[in-house]
């Protein structure tokens, strides 16, 4: 079944990306039908004790093969991504209008990164986690980027590219050092290890995560994304992409739970991007920045949770990941439905908000007040039982949580009073749009979850705490809709009342927006990048073919010293080498020595022409009298093809090379000869010390029982590497298709410029007035 969904995922894309231009709207309700089917998989599969796997397999050989496994983690996950999948796509619906030409192409790609996050969560092998790691960040790329004649949203999606492909980068360097020294591919049979390549590799995972989700210092690209349209930053940016991460983080906790390094830094991004999120979020006039910077906080207090790795905190960075993904994604479409009616998205310029838009005021406090975590909301729930962790914690690590989690939770609700005041707040009504039911409903039934979270606590807690006790190896508690009159309550009062103060002193202060110095780091890397790369492909990529040619039988000369410095200290003999079965091979090599020779030499394209094809029928020659029919056939019908083209080409080419002077036409030809004697060393080295006996008669007998051919050399190219012969046949025709346009292009470019200097004669001879051919020359020049 996980097959066939993320086969339907991808049919349903491809269908898109051709003719959702057409469908208009329309073609986001039918890419909602593919993370339907997922979600009800999902939904059917709750409670089930078997995980659910499959096995997609490449190379056996190389143990290449996309595996998946959805254990009762992966389903709540499952419901993140396709659930709020569909919500999205309902309310991109409404968020669209008619006259939008490019919603097709958003829907195409937005369901390519639905399938991209779903593959990434269902993920047990690292090769196919990788794959789908780096599809989310390219597609992430192509949404942030949407609206591609805007400048800032081309800045933002280069910089997201940038930070999440260099984590892209790390992540996979970590995964190959951790699989090697696990000596498993897969995550599930990845057990707890050490060693110095397993450290290594762990830091490298968890900066893989912090880039993902937004860890301070790679923090910046999340705010800059918001130029994205609102149903990329509600599924994106709360709901799906930046929790990979953090799922990353808690499927690989268990396996470095004991490497000091990993916790470490997770608490030391987890932490910090608790509290400079925070901060952010309060400095902000932007509703949606606000919404962002408190996601890179929300994302932090997940990553110092599953970081501290015990069963309770576990099981409350669960129960967050839950929460959190319903109240951000509800406030994100909230925000969005406010942009579209009122126009604005600055909370100085909203008011009265309550008033004319009460169904959505509604929706706006219940998601609020659940990130703030004020009972009975689901948001309650996880911050009860991330304090309850906190206090189980000893000593100085108890101190620094508890500072991250509980300093976090106060400005949280500092920031979610300043937006809801700000943007519902009493002030001058907001003329508003009409309203668009599907721009509405998704919101609220994602606010409305929340207090069916909280209410329904025990069925939730049947689905949360397997899935916690899946991380954690172990029983990870339970949780309460009311947890007594404990410590964690008082701590959670204080919380509130703190966070409500310094909620109120910022919407009094009106706070400025802060420098973003960590985007001006980021964007000074991308441009570095862009200009040392412009620089470099200058030098290496200049367009002169005898030059590249010359480099490339340089390095191959280079890389044969070793094996020359090997034969000079004796260590090989030339005794194995047959220097001819035939005096006619000697004539033979010969020839296409003279040939090579005469080619160097001759200053006409046809001279050159008929000395390559001496050399090619020599080589031919050599072929038959060794006895290999076959392989001499195939030179032969390769050196007609060749003749060809020269033919063809040498009707738009001058009769004679361009002058070359004596100097580089030496250099040329000592290089030649140097890259020649290489291979020659090098086959002579290889040749000596033979590592397997040849599978000749073995190849022989294949290519007429299995290929069905006696032509070996044939078999070998369109059976035994088929693959490689459809490739080179496809570069060739991508060759030739260049050739011919750009042929085209020069035709044309021709006709026109003699058109161009015939149209002032046929004027002149026709009209006989001057200024009548001035006035039609100036009209086609304007």
């Amino acid at each position: 079944m996980i097959a066939t969904l993320l086969l339907l995922h991808v049919v349903v894309c491809a269908t898109l990306a051709i003719a959702g231009r057409r469908w208009g709207r329309l073609s986001l309700l039918i890419a909602a039908v593919p993370p339907a089917a997922a979600t009800i998989w999902a939904v059917s599969r709750l409670g089930s004790d078997e995980p659910a796997h499959a096995h997609l397999a490449w190379v056996d050989t190389l143990d290449v093969a996309m595996t998946f496994h959805v254990d009762d983690f992966v389903e709540i996950m499952t419901l993140i991504v396709s659930g709020i999948g569909v919500g999205v796509f309902v309310y991109a619906y409404g968020y669209f209008n008619d006259k939008d030409t490019s919603v097709g192409r958003f829907a195409a790609t937005l369901l390519a990164f639905s399938t991209a996050m779903l593959g990434l969560v269902w993920s047990d092998s690292v090769w196919s986690l990788f794959v789908f790691w780096e599809l989310t960040s390219v597609t992430s790329f192509l949404l942030v980027g949407h609206k591609n004649t805007n400048p800032e949203a081309l800045l933002s999606a280069r910089r997201a590219l940038m930070v999440t492909g260099g984590g892209g980068l790390a992540l996979l360097a970590g995964l190959l050092l951790v699989s090697q020294s696990a000596g498993a591919t897969l995550l599930s049979e990845i057990g707890p290890a050490e060693g110095t390549s397993v450290t290594v590799g762990a830091v490298l995972v968890m900066v893989a995560a912090a880039t993902k989700s937004a860890q301070v210092p790679f923090h910046a690209w999340l705010p800059g994304a918001m130029v994205a349209p609102t149903p990329v930053s509600a599924y994106l940016h709360s709901a799906t992409m930046v929790k990979a991460g953090v799922v990353l983080v808690a499927v690989m906790g268990p396996a470095f739970s004991a490497i000091g390094a990993w916790k470490a830094l997770g608490l030391i991004f987890g932490i910090t991007s608790v509290i400079w999120g925070a901060v952010g979020a309060l400095r902000q006039r932007d509703a949606k920045l606000i919404l962002a910077w408190g996601t890179v906080s929300q994302l932090g207090l997940l990553i110092t949770l599953f970081s501290v790795g015990n069963p309770k905190a576990t099981l409350a960075a669960v129960t967050l990941l839950v929460s959190h993904a319903l109240f951000k994604g509800a406030l994100f479409l909230i925000v969005g439905e406010v942009d579209v009616r009122a126009g604005t998205r600055d909370i100085e310029q909203l008011g009265g908000l309550a008033r004319t838009m009460p169904g959505t005021f509604a929706a706006a406090m219940l998601a609020g007040l659940s990130m703030a975590g004020v009972p009975p909301l689901l948001g309650f729930v996880a911050k009860e039982t991330a304090i309850e962790a906190v206090l189980a914690l000893n000593g100085a690590e108890m101190w620094l949580v508890g500072a991250g989690v509980i300093g976090g939770s106060v400005l949280t609700v500092a920031y979610t009073m300043r937006l809801l005041i700000g943007m519902f707040g009493s002030g001058p009504t907001t003329p508003l749009a009409a309203q668009h039911g599907a721009l509405s409903a998704p919101s609220r039934i994602l606010a409305l979850a929340g207090v069916v979270g909280y209410f329904a606590l025990g069925p939730l807690e049947e689905l949360i705490a397997p899935a916690a006790e899946r991380l954690a190896a172990e029983s990870v508690g339970n949780l309460y809709r009311w947890p007594g009159l404990t410590l964690g309550l008082w701590i959670s009062v204080a919380v509130v009342v703190l966070g409500s103060i310094a909620g109120l002193v910022a919407c009094r202060l009106r706070l400025s927006v802060p420098a973003g110095w960590a985007a001006g780091v980021t964007d000074t890397a991308v441009d570095f990048t862009l200009v040392s790369g412009r620089w470099l492909c200058a030098r290496l990529q200049h367009g002169s073919l005898p030059v590249y040619l010359v480099t490339m039988a340089t390095t191959l000369a280079l890389a044969a010293i070793p094996f020359v410095i090997h034969i000079g200290s004796g260590s090989d003999s030339f005794d194995h080498l047959i220097w001819w079965h035939s005096p006619l091979q000697a004539v033979m090599a010969l020839a296409v020595v003279a040939s090579s020779l005469a080619l160097a030499a001759v200053a006409t394209r046809l001279g050159a022409g008929i000395a390559l094809g001496a050399a090619g029928l020599s080589v031919a020659a050599l072929f038959v009298i060794h006895g290999a029919a076959d392989l001499a056939l195939t030179q032969l019908l390769v050196e007609a093809a060749i003749v060809v083209g020269f033919v063809l080409a040498f009707g738009h080419l001058s009769r004679s090379f361009p002058p070359v002077g004596l100097r580089w036409r030496a250099v040329r030809m000592a290089v030649a000869g140097l890259g020649g004697a290489a291979v020659v060393i090098g086959l002579v080295a290889a040749s000596h010390e033979p590592v397997a006996v040849p599978p000749l008669d073995e190849m022989v007998t294949q290519a007429a029982e299995i290929g069905g051919g006696n032509n070996v050399v044939n078999v070998i190219l369109t059976d035994i590497r088929a693959l490689d012969t459809l490739g080179e046949v496809f570069v060739l025709a991508i060759v030739a298709l260049g050739v011919l346009a750009l042929a085209r292009t020069s035709r044309q470019d021709e006709k026109n410029q003699a058109e161009d200097t015939a149209q002032p004669t046929a004027l002149q001879s026709t009209t006989g007035s001057p200024a009548l051919e001035t006035a039609v020359t100036e009209s086609g020049s304007q």
